[in-house]
């Protein structure tokens, strides 16, 4: 039901987006060729009107590609942003895509004003018809139960109130005990779970590692017509299969579960892919990254840039630059302290630095030195390390490879995720890596960017 919903809101959608993107460039052309704007010289004359064919698929196919880069397809972005947050930076990406394409290609451009109408006229329908379509296709709301009792299930427990978003309604724990320190509601013992699903209508169970004798009771306990996903909370261990790899051993079927999954020739793509990138990144952001220079260096005392040691692949310490965002000495008296929303550490011109990321671009030189990648964990402090080295099961498996610039989990969860669930992204990723898979998540980070989500 919810993937027959989210098909048809994704075709609606789409098709109502292109029949927009069509309409507001017409309307540019037709309100230029007959309507006196104020600003402008005259009317457009006739000759200068290239509603051409090729004319409407360039806009069709970037209002598409826009809209979904920033998440306006999927329930995931869609219902945890408001929508200006969305549409509007997808609308200046409008901008610049169709500025550089008609820029290059000549014989297909017409007038600024015209691209100026066509963005306002198409960013205000698409505000009118997103949110109409918000109506139609509410938000869907899932109940939802776990299925243990320990720590795990505490964690996505609190996970779950905390992100409303999901539609996901948590309606309380199915297992032994009184539910914990969160004094989480426990609807009865294992043995009830067929009778709790339906007796409360529950959408979703999720199974935790304190339930995995239960998991193996499955096939024999759920009835083909049950009414509930099954859901589990992975070990970091199960998290490292990643795409099904067996081993046959003599005649058993064995899943192998990769320690240093990006050997190999593909490590040596991804070396190559970092490098030339990198490079040229380098290259291109070289004016942009010496202004921001000058921006820190004159509002605020101390140095430029910022050396702080961070743990690499293999558990080894580098130095990673960063344009210093933070006031001289800001933990001489703290000590390591994890960075917070409004931290009251960081400057003026660094919270702007941050909120683009450019503070962070001088880590291009990493990745050319190759202390980093381009996609990959983010690298952590040792003293954080350490810490969660020791609370966090498995933690030390994600340094198996180059830590990154930007991360499966900087893109799909928060900045103030638990590293219990960033270490599930980053195994998942590190184990079913493709040049695809980095290249998705680089695109993926840019409406991070531009939607400051996770600052």
């Amino acid at each position: 039901m919810a993937r027959r919903r989210a098909s048809a809101f994704r075709t609606v959608a789409l098709a109502g987006d292109l029949v927009i993107a069509v309409a507001a460039l017409y309307g540019g052309f037709f309100l230029r060729t007959h309507v006196a704007i104020p600003g402008t010289l005259g009317l457009l004359p006739s000759g200068s009107v290239r509603f051409t064919f090729w004319n409407i698929v360039i806009v069709v196919a970037v209002q598409a590609v826009a809209l979904w880069l920033f998440g306006l397809y999927g329930d995931h972005e869609r219902f945890r942003e408001p929508l200006a947050r969305l549409l509007l930076p997808a609308l200046f990406l409008e901008l610049l895509t169709l500025a550089s394409v008609y820029f290059l290609a000549q014989p297909y451009s017409f007038p600024r004003s015209v691209l100026l109408i066509y963005l306002l006229v198409n960013g205000l329908v698409l505000a009118i018809w997103r949110t109409a379509l918000d109506r139609v296709f509410p938000q869907p709301r899932r109940r939802a139960v776990i299925v243990g009792s320990g720590p795990a299930a505490t964690l996505i427990a609190d996970t779950i109130r905390r992100h409303s978003w999901t539609g996901v309604e948590f309606a309380g724990l199915v297992g032994e005990g009184d539910g914990g320190p969160a004094d989480l509601p426990v609807l009865g013992p294992i043995e009830d779970l067929l009778a709790i699903v339906e007796a409360r209508e529950i959408d979703e169970v999720i199974l935790t590692p304190e339930a995995a004798w239960w998991r193996d009771e499955i096939p024999k306990r759920i009835p083909p017509d049950w009414r509930a996903d099954l859901l589990v909370w992975p070990s970091p261990f199960e998290t490292m299969i990643g795409r099904l790899r067996f081993r046959i051993v003599g005649d058993l079927p064995l899943l192998e579960a990769r320690v240093r999954p990006l050997d190999g020739a593909g490590g040596v793509l991804k070396r190559a892919f970092d490098i030339l990138v990198s490079a040229a990144a380098l290259l291109l952001l070289a004016p942009g990254l010496a202004l921001a220079a000058v921006l820190v260096g004159g509002t605020s005392p101390g140095g430029v840039l910022y050396r702080q040691m961070r743990v690499g692949r293999d558990g080894k310490h580098f130095e990673l630059w960063k344009l210093r965002t933070m006031k001289k000495g800001a933990e001489i008296e703290t000590g390591a302290v994890l960075a917070v929303p409004d931290d009251p550490r960081v400057t003026v011109m660094g919270r702007a630095l941050r909120g683009a990321r450019i503070d962070e671009v001088p880590q291009l030189w990493n990745v050319l030195r190759g202390d980093m990648s381009l996609v990959g964990p983010r690298p952590e402090r040792p003293e954080f390390a350490q810490r969660f080295a020791k609370t966090v099961s498995g933690y030390a498996l994600r340094h198996a490879a180059r830590p990154g610039l930007t991360g499966l989990a900087q893109v799909s969860g928060e900045y103030s995720s638990e590293p219990e669930i960033k270490l599930r992204y980053d195994l998942a990723y590190l184990n079913n890596w493709s040049l695809f898979l980095d290249l998705a998540i680089l695109l993926r980070t840019l409406p991070v960017v531009l939607t400051r989500r996770g600052i």
